[in-house]
């Protein structure tokens, strides 16, 4: 049986598709055309020999074995990228100082860095955790060098959008129901000013549903507690 050799490009094009959700995004971001794209895609099933996308409605969803190639092309192309940085001429030195949302911190942090020391091990890590607008301000103001933030349409000097992500609503497995017997909604956000809370009341604001602050936190470890007590 001979073996599949994936082609790398091909792969970060369905990479990244699907964090785009879009794979018509995907060819702008990548600055290629649609048809150039679709013929990638046709070849990531013939090098698979398997169907990787379903038809689902008017697009396409991945089959089994597609989310199975999902997350091993993540890893191919993080491999390639990691292998390209350690084996440049320029060996980088010095520090960067990196802001991120306690979110990212607590999902994201560890494996990145581990990457990037790996990557470069003379360059010395600063990392700072941070609400939104206090990383915004800080790579504003000169005393971070980058920033992963949660982002609401404001251009700022140097931004760039690198995802979009779903909003959901976290509550107890038993659904609150604003409204019911004369009760409002009991949320759990964080304390003000605060982009996620902001969008959260407004959106309630503008369906009608009554709402109540039931608890808040400057700590999202407050908040998971506080939600998985039932709070809200």
């Amino acid at each position: 049986m001979r073996r599949a050799t994936f082609d790398l490009d091909v792969l970060r094009t369905f990479v990244t598709g699907m964090e785009l959700g879009s794979f018509a995004k995907a060819a702008e971001r990548l600055g290629r055309s649609t048809s150039a794209v679709s013929a990638q895609l046709k070849k990531l099933e013939e090098q698979a020999a398997t169907p990787v996308f379903r038809k689902a409605g008017r697009g396409l969803a991945l089959t089994e074995a597609g989310e199975t190639m999902l997350g091993y092309a993540r890893r191919l192309i993080e491999l390639n990228d990691e292998a390209a940085s350690a084996i440049r001429d320029v060996e980088l030195e010095g520090w960067v100082r990196l802001g991120l949302q306690e979110d990212f911190g607590e999902a994201v942090l560890p494996e990145v860095l581990g990457r990037f020391a790996r990557a470069h091990p003379k360059v010395r890590i600063e990392a700072r955790i941070g609400r939104s607008h206090e990383l915004a301000e800080r790579v504003v103001s000169g005393s971070l060098d980058i920033a992963l933030a949660w982002h609401d349409g404001t251009i700022l000097p140097y931004s760039q959008l690198v995802a979009e992500v779903q909003a959901r609503w976290i509550g107890p497995a038993k659904p609150m129901q604003a409204g019911h017997n004369g009760e409002a909604l009991p949320l759990v956000l964080f304390e003000a000013p605060c982009l996620l809370r902001t969008v959260a009341t407004e959106t309630l604001d503008r369906a009608g549903l009554a709402w109540r602050m039931a608890f808040s936190s400057p700590s999202l470890g407050g908040i998971w507690a506080a939600v998985a007590a039932g709070l809200g």
